[in-house]
Formats: C-alpha cells, sequence, structure tokens
C-alpha cells in the first residue's frame, strides 16, 4: 500500500515509501532505547523532526507512564502519544486525542494475585493503577524504589489498597527466575477472561484484560483522526509487540527482535544499539522532501 521492500545491505530489508505513514508507533525497551535504556540522541532528533511534520508518534511500551516519562524525559514525553502498560492505558496528544483505561473484570485482579501467592508466596507483585501509582510487595528504601521504578514513597500502596482501586494491569516476576508455571496457572484458571504476556526470556509476566492489546490502544487513539491501522508504521523486538507489529500495515523488526517478532514483520533494520529506528524514520522523512510524496 505505502511502500516496497527494498534490501539495502545484508541482513536489512527497509521499506521504500510511496507515502508518508498515517502515524508512527514505536516500542520502547530494545527497540527506541538502547542496551543501556538510554535514548540517543539521533533517535531523539528523528522523533522530533517526525513530530514537527505533524506526524503523530505513539510510544507503545509495557512500561508504565513514570519510568516511560524517565526514558523520554519530560519535553519528549508532552509531545508523544502513549499507550502504556501493553495498553490497558492510553493518551492522546496532539494532534491525537482521546484516553483510555481498560480495568480487569471484578474480581479478577484479586483472584490472580490470590492465586499467584498461593502457588509462591514470595513472588514480585506490582500492581498498576493510572501508570503513577502502584501496589507492590516488595519493601524498598526510597533510593531503590527511585532507581527500579521512578517512583518515590507516596507513589505505593499495598497490593490490598491497589486491588479495590480497579487496577488494569499486574505484574509477576521471580528475581530473572522462569515464570512458566505462574504463567501456565493463570491461563488455566483466568485464560478467558485475561492476556497473559511474558517476556521472551520467560521471566517477567504482564497480565492485563482480555479487552486489552497495544494494537487496540492505537487504534482507539487513531480514531480521532481517522488514521487505520493499516497506514501505520510500527517498530518492535519482543513478544509483547507481536500483536501491533502484526495489526500495522508497516511493521518493522529491529535486527536483535526475537524471532516470533520476524516472522509477523516485513521489514528488517539495524539494533536498538545502532539507531535502527532513526535509520528508517530518517530515510522516511528524506522521502517525504521528495516532490510527488504525499501526506
Amino acid at each position: 500500500m505505502h511502500n516496497i521492500i527494498a534490501v539495502e545491505e545484508e541482513g536489512l530489508r527497509l521499506p521504500v515509501f510511496h507515502k508518508i505513514p498515517g502515524a508512527i508507533a514505536i516500542d520502547l525497551d530494545g527497540t527506541l532505547l538502547n542496551s543501556e535504556t538510554q535514548l540517543s540522541e539521533r533517535n531523539r532528533t528523528a522523533i522530533e523532526a517526525c513530530l514537527a511534520r505533524a506526524i503523530p508518534v505513539v510510544i507503545a511500551t509495557s512500561r508504565p507512564a513514570r519510568t516511560t516519562r524517565r526514558a523520554l524525559g519530560d519535553n519528549l514525553s508532552d509531545k508523544c502519544s502513549l499507550v502504556l502498560m501493553n495498553g490497558a492505558l492510553a493518551l492522546g496528544v496532539p494532534p491525537l486525542s482521546g484516553e483510555l483505561r481498560e480495568p480487569f473484570h471484578p474480581g479478577v485482579a484479586r483472584g490472580i494475585v490470590d492465586l499467584l501467592k498461593g502457588i509462591e508466596p514470595e513472588v514480585r507483585l506490582t500492581i498498576e493503577l493510572d501508570g503513577w501509582e502502584f501496589g507492590s510487595n516488595r519493601v524498598l528504601t526510597p533510593e531503590q524504589l527511585w532507581h527500579i521504578n521512578a517512583a518515590t514513597p507516596e507513589m505505593v500502596m499495598t497490593l490490598e489498597e491497589a486491588l479495590v482501586q480497579d487496577p488494569p494491569k499486574i505484574a509477576a516476576s521471580r528475581e530473572g527466575k522462569d515464570i512458566t508455571d505462574l504463567a501456565n496457572a493463570v491461563s488455566q484458571h483466568f485464560g478467558d477472561v485475561v492476556s497473559i504476556i511474558p517476556n521472551s526470556a520467560m521471566t517477567f509476566l504482564s497480565i492485563v484484560s482480555i479487552r486489552t492489546s497495544k494494537s487496540e490502544a492505537l487504534r482507539k487513539l487513531l480514531l480521532s483522526r481517522d488514521i487505520r491501522l493499516d497506514e501505520v508504521l510500527a517498530f518492535g523486538d519482543d513478544v509483547p509487540d507481536i500483536d501491533l507489529l502484526a495489526a500495522c500495515g508497516i511493521p518493522v523488526a529491529m535486527a536483535n527482535s526475537v524471532p516470533e517478532v520476524r516472522a509477523v514483520t516485513r521489514y528488517f533494520t539495524t539494533s536498538n544499539d545502532g539507531d535502527g529506528v532513526a535509520i528508517v524514520l530518517e530515510k522516511m522523512l528524506e522521502a517525504g522532501r521528495k516532490p510527488g510524496i504525499k501526506r
């Protein structure tokens, strides 16, 4: 629709743009951020150039708002629309608009917490509320809290306090150990009402309502400008990005992507440490300056 395949060099397959995409959706970790979880100056400049052209940029991440803002910085965070926590929360920023929060069905969050704690009492649990406040069963110093969660003590509450506030996401982990059995247990008992999204290493588990996905949250934000998903240029690298990439018209995998992501993407760019996002955006912007390229 928008492009043809062009093999630029061995290992890369980049889109050639005959039309500027309606919007751009970008995952953070492993995609826009490098291995040090930092945003390079080249990637930042490319995103700002897209925003200057009034092309909507949506950050689509598993992160909550607090750590997303720390990664992007205040200035860029205020200019990009956000799909957060695997799509459980979304916020449109002009030229997009709209807000979305998709909580669990009543009683489901409590049931999941009771199930996981019954299997392993010491499981690490985080119950996200609005992207800023959250419940946790970890005891951290203020310094640890800021380093790990980009949070201050008043943003944290007990699991019980969080459970009564219609939470939209639960995260579970075992200090880097495998969580396959926990994922299987949640799937067996709640698979008809929740989506279970592990990372590729099976060490971290995100659980959201079955109504929730990155692609669905993005679709709802784009409605404010009548932009279709098949008009979107999307970037990702890991299992939580699969639904987004599969739904968007111009899906680009990073060179560091897991095989499951490469299986659903048409194009491949360099790694997150090689400014792979910027390489594609720069080519798109360059194409947009040529005569005959449509917006």
